[in-house]
C-alpha cells in the first residue's frame, strides 16, 4: 500500500498516513489534533522496475 505525507495547517504537524487507493480518496485527518485541514505534500519515492536501462 502507498504511503502519503500529510501536513496539518492547524497544528502545523508532519505525518504519513499507508492507505489504500479507495481510503485516500477520503478526507484524511490529522492523529494529533484531528483536524481535517491537511494538506498533501510531495515527497520523492523509489521504484524499481525489471528492466535495464
Amino acid at each position: 500500500m502507498p504511503v502519503y505525507d500529510y501536513v496539518c495547517h492547524d497544528c502545523h504537524e508532519t505525518f504519513e498516513l499507508i492507505l489504500t487507493l479507495k481510503e485516500h480518496e477520503a478526507d484524511a485527518k490529522c492523529p494529533k489534533c484531528g483536524s481535517k485541514k491537511v494538506e498533501q505534500v510531495a515527497t520523492a519515492f523509489y521504484a524499481v522496475t525489471e528492466k535495464k536501462s
